[in-house]
């Protein structure tokens, strides 16, 4: 029964959002906003489980773009109701440049959210450089570094760990692949700590975000098609589970 409440709920939201967008599609656009949501069969984060347990999570983003620039929010909820997040971001392109802030903020429950105080506050500030690709050279790369809050080093938690995630992607029609890692101990190998065997050598460089994802429009109307997608990832380094090794998702597009 829990199941099959569950799998309601899902068709009703996907009704719900497909008939908005549909809607917002007939009509010109006439205001600056972007309006946008992902529902994923689960929530995985450069290579990594976001969630405690494989559950379908809602991804809305509200945005104001002005010329190259884009404010906004992005959040992630699963349905059992015990995941959150919310993320404020910033974002300017040039060209095929960009570069980024985001406020990130998955410890909801850790402080205040509105406490920013370093030594307390559950955020993590970030940082993002990348180049994303031309036609005639589809090859993107982008560079991600926390430089404050909750970004701890294992053994001296009073300093920054400057976790980073490196990521080099290619396209090709609807198939694109990606390769992940971190230079040094950080976030995305566990700050460095072998949970399988204590007594290893501490993780430095690791690679932690292998993957390919295809997209295909499903038809909804003569106007409309609902952009779906698959991603295949597999994470060489994980360290929280061993079913966090590999991940096959589906993701949807409002």
């Amino acid at each position: 029964m829990k199941n099959n409440t569950l799998l309601l709920v899902l068709f009703i939201n996907l009704f719900s959002f497909t008939n908005i967008v549909i809607i917002a599609q007939t009509s010109e656009r006439t205001y600056p906003f972007k309006v946008t949501a992902d529902l994923v069969s689960s929530f995985v984060w450069r290579g990594s489980l976001a969630t405690v347990s494989p559950t379908p999570n809602i991804q809305p983003t509200l945005a104001y773009i002005k010329g190259n620039f884009e404010i906004g929010v992005w959040g992630s909820t699963d349905f059992t109701g015990s995941y959150k997040e919310v993320d404020p971001y910033l974002a300017f392109t040039a060209g095929h440049l960009m570069l980024a802030f985001t406020d990130y903020n998955w410890n909801l429950d850790r402080a205040n959210y509105f406490n920013y105080k370093n030594s307390e506050t559950s955020h993590r500030f970030e940082g993002t450089f990348g180049f994303t690709g031309t036609e005639a050279f589809p090859v993107s790369i982008t560079w991600n570094t926390m430089f404050y809050g909750f970004d701890k080093k294992s053994d001296d938690t009073t300093k920054q760990a400057f976790s980073t995630y490196i990521e080099l992607g290619f396209s090709s029609g609807a198939a694109s692949f990606f390769f992940g890692f971190t230079p040094w101990a950080g976030f995305y190998n566990n700050y460095g700590v072998t949970t399988f065997n204590p007594d290893a050598n501490k993780k430095t460089f690791s690679v932690v975000n292998i993957g390919a994802s295809v997209t295909k429009a499903l038809k909804i109307s003569e106007t409309y098609s609902l952009p779906l997608k698959v991603t295949f990832v597999i994470n060489p380094a994980a360290t929280y589970s061993r079913s966090d090794y590999i991940h096959l998702v589906l993701g949807i597009t409002f």
